[in-house]
């Protein structure tokens, strides 16, 4: 009897030792957060453009080909689209993509610039195409798009097209309702911008512009240098903005809406009617800067 009592005796001062050893003994320590794996930029102007040829180049591949879920994948959550019809998020527009029927494009007198962790693309696009059974223009027309390295590859965080079928369509709402404040956010920040130049406070206006900043409206493909210009000889109407959406990833803001703003530069003159408008902006509150702009509006 004496020997099993010890025995029992030494199990429980054992198993009472363990226990609070387990208990003193410190936690493993979490497994490090792995580092974001830094964008692979070109080293040249000419690469840049390379690489912005191949993700435009790709992306209406996979239009034509139908591959709806590679375009899905190579899109950003954020992502936001405007055409002549309104303004789509990443899940509407692949809807609406799925309606268009395209056979070809053609891309032409495309380039890209690095706007800090952005890709801005400027280009024209012939695409042969029908949506609802309506044959689109197949002449050339203006696109923007702006990438982000995102998981290990380049993703579309904007996309704009101004290929404008016969019979301009009145702009729609937006095909989604995004972020209350977020959306408030963006349109003062399209509001400031944008009244600089309406109020032609040029100072203002060119210190919001980042240098590798690309504008695409109906005259074409736009740089820096000719937004300065435009901003110092047109006279602007204050801008009336409704149905702003503002998506964010990073220090990238997407503000789509639907923008009246009167222009008129020498004999040339831009109606004050709705139209979609896009701003894809740098940074926040009064600090942001412009990367990209579309302008859907044009001359009667």
């Amino acid at each position: 009897m004496r020997t099993a009592a010890l025995a029992i005796a030494s199990l429980f001062s054992l198993a009472f030792a363990s226990q609070c050893f387990a208990q003193a003994a410190p936690a493993a320590a979490p497994p490090a957060a792995k580092a974001a794996e830094p964008a692979p930029w070109p080293k040249d102007a000419a690469a840049l453009d390379s690489l912005g040829a191949k993700l435009v180049e790709g992306f209406f591949r996979r239009i034509v080909a139908k591959d709806w879920a590679a375009i899905d994948a190579a899109s950003l959550p954020t992502l936001q689209r405007i055409g002549f019809e309104g303004a789509f998020d990443r899940a509407s527009n692949l809807e609406s993509l799925k309606e268009v029927a395209m056979t070809s494009a053609n891309v032409t007198e495309l380039h890209a610039t690095r706007a800090g962790d952005a890709l801005v693309v400027t280009c024209q696009v012939q695409a042969d195409s029908t949506r609802d059974g309506q044959k689109l223009p197949k002449s050339a027309a203006s696109r923007l798009g702006v990438w982000q390295w995102s998981d290990g590859e380049w993703r579309m965080a904007a996309w704009a097209a101004l290929n404008m079928p016969a019979v301009r369509p009145v702009p729609g709402k937006p095909r989604f309702a995004g972020d209350e404040a977020l959306n408030k956010e963006g349109a003062e920040m399209v509001s400031r911008f944008l009244g600089a130049q309406h109020r032609k406070d040029l100072e203002a206006f060119d210190g919001m512009l980042t240098e590798g900043v690309q504008v695409v409206n109906f005259k074409g493909q736009k740089l820096r240098a000719d937004m300065i210009k435009g901003a110092k000889y047109a006279t602007c109407e204050a801008p009336s903005i409704v149905d702003a959406r503002a998506t964010r990833t990073g220090a990238i803001t997407v503000v789509t809406c639907n923008l009246s703003m009167g222009q008129k530069v020498g004999m040339e003159t831009l109606p004050a009617d709705p139209a979609p408008f896009m701003a894809v902006f740098q940074g926040t509150g009064a600090s942001a800067k412009v990367i990209a702009l579309a302008n859907t509006n044009r001359p009667k």
